[in-house]
């Protein structure tokens, strides 16, 4: 899959996330060590690592899900590391889990339910759930109940509520899991659809190509520290990054 548009020159705003030497044990064991991290306005970005490389963990501190034991965490230049968990919400931080979590209600009543909870006005709630059935292609699927969805139905349902709370970044954990890859290509279309409300990505997945068709830069996880960072080619040419989790034999 090809981007159909790319945001240029990232570098020249002020970072939208910020990550500062994060730390976290657990039981004394080092789970993160001194992690350091940026998502630039409206950048899709991967965060890749083996199992048990503390992927799960950093999602868990950056939402607020458990706290690191030292470092900073700034959203739109203010700490939020203190914050709990649905303060870092109503600040900008959305997620977007690996299970299927959706209400056992119709399409429709899950975008309005949300939109009731976040959007004053019953006018514009109506109006932002119709959007969202649009920007999704949900509309067709507007009464369907959503435990009938299929997989990238759901996928897509669960991307457009992330849209309702309006946040800054959003952290996506593995949407392109047990899709198949005609499905796959078309929820990566649906995730750059977030880039077009402002919102900036971080993403991770176990699929490496599918993460690089679609994000500008990467991070990867290993040893409980970022060893290799850059875009998909220079990732792919770290001689650690290939070391501990691609292997010698990978290829794109």
């Amino acid at each position: 899959m090809k981007k159909g548009f790319r945001i240029i020159k990232f570098k020249k705003d002020k970072p939208v996330f910020q990550i500062k030497n994060i730390s976290k044990s657990y039981d004394g064991r080092p789970i993160l060590q001194k992690i350091n991290m940026d998502l630039h306005p409206g950048e899709c970005v991967g965060l890749l690592g083996p199992n048990g490389s503390g992927k799960s963990t950093l999602y868990s501190v950056i939402i607020g899900e458990t706290y690191a034991d030292v470092g900073k965490i700034l959203l739109n230049g203010k700490e939020i590391q203190n914050k709990p968990i649905h303060l870092r919400a109503k600040a900008g931080i959305g997620y977007l889990s690996q299970q299927r979590s959706v209400f056992a209600i119709s399409v429709y009543d899950n975008l309005l339910g949300i939109c009731q909870l976040c959007i004053k006005g019953a006018r514009n709630q109506i109006k932002m759930t119709e959007q969202l059935l649009d920007e999704f292609n949900l509309q067709h699927l507007r009464n369907i109940h959503a435990s009938n969805l299929s997989g990238g139905e759901v996928r897509r349902l669960m991307l457009a509520r992330l849209l309702i709370n309006k946040p800054s970044v959003v952290l996506l954990d593995e949407p392109m899991a047990a899709l198949d890859p005609i499905v796959v290509q078309d929820i990566q279309k649906y995730i750059l659809k977030l880039q077009t409300f402002g919102v900036s990505i971080l993403i991770t997945d176990h699929q490496v190509h599918n993460l690089f068709d679609i994000v500008d830069r990467a991070y990867v996880l290993g040893e409980q520290s970022i060893i290799a960072q850059g875009t998909p080619t220079e990732i792919l040419k770290s001689s650690k990054a290939i070391e501990l989790y691609f292997g010698s034999s990978y290829r794109t």
